[in-house]
């Protein structure tokens, strides 16, 4: 009963107006024009695992995910799988089908158990229409995730692996001036971690020891314990210098 009235809670949070309009995509759109988005909306709880969307699928909807993480990925023609990015709390995925005839451009997994809501393509295609503000909104969520793909490429090409783990564990850090004594839990499993990070599983490992020996952080199952800040900050040698580092993965 308890967990049932937990996840009631959970849904009006997801549906609530002060969550809508924390979305970049809501910035100075008026409250009834909002709400015309949070009455059509749908708040579903998915387990770890689920497919919410394939590459190339109609899209009837586009999600708003409220609490936990998905990841996009792609099939290549050799049937390899390509991590694309990972999604959580206040990232909005499906709206671009609206300029690609209507199709999803990527597949969508419940790599954490989540709450997501669901809200009809066409409602936000016909808003658009009518509304400046709104395209423009629409716009920026776009060019920010385009962004964020430069930015991930861009460590691809200029950091080793080792700093590139040590990229993303800054990102999870709520204050990057903390000097010592950084305490994290990892968001999702380490195979992820690596898939994310364009790496396989044997080199995630040998430039996770290699990211041990040079910072002395200690890995312990989930728990990631940070002593020096300032040795993680110049291993990486300027990598957290990029804004927003925790969306860039």
């Amino acid at each position: 009963m308890a967990a049932i009235k937990e996840q009631d809670v959970g849904s009006k949070q997801c549906k609530s107006l002060a969550f809508f309009k924390s979305l970049i995509l809501f910035t100075n759109i008026a409250d009834k024009e909002i709400s015309l988005f949070i009455d059509a909306a749908q708040v579903k709880s998915y387990k770890k695992g689920k497919i919410l969307y394939l590459e190339g699928e109609q899209a009837d909807f586009f999600y708003i995910i409220c609490n936990g993480w998905l990841k996009l990925f792609h099939i290549t023609e050799e049937g390899e799988e390509v991590s694309l990015a990972m999604l959580t709390k206040n990232n909005i995925t499906g709206e671009n089908a609206i300029f690609e005839q209507g199709r999803f451009t990527s597949s969508a997994l419940v790599a954490e158990d989540a709450q997501i809501v669901s809200i009809p393509l066409s409602l936000l295609k016909e808003q658009i229409r009518m509304n400046n503000h709104l395209a423009f909104n629409m716009l920026t969520t776009m060019v920010q995730y385009q962004r964020r793909h430069e930015l991930q490429l861009e460590q691809y090409l200029l950091y080793s692996a080792p700093q590139r783990i040590g990229c993303f564990l800054l990102g999870l850090c709520p204050v990057l001036e903390q000097i010592d004594g950084v305490v994290l839990n990892l968001p999702y499993d380490k195979a992820l971690i690596a898939s994310t990070l364009g790496m396989k599983g044997a080199t995630f490992s040998r430039a996770l020891n290699i990211l041990r020996e040079e910072t002395g952080i200690d890995i312990r199952g989930t728990r990631v314990i940070i002593d020096s800040m300032d040795r993680l900050l110049k291993f990486v040698n300027g990598c957290y210098s990029h804004t927003h580092l925790q969306k860039i993965y």
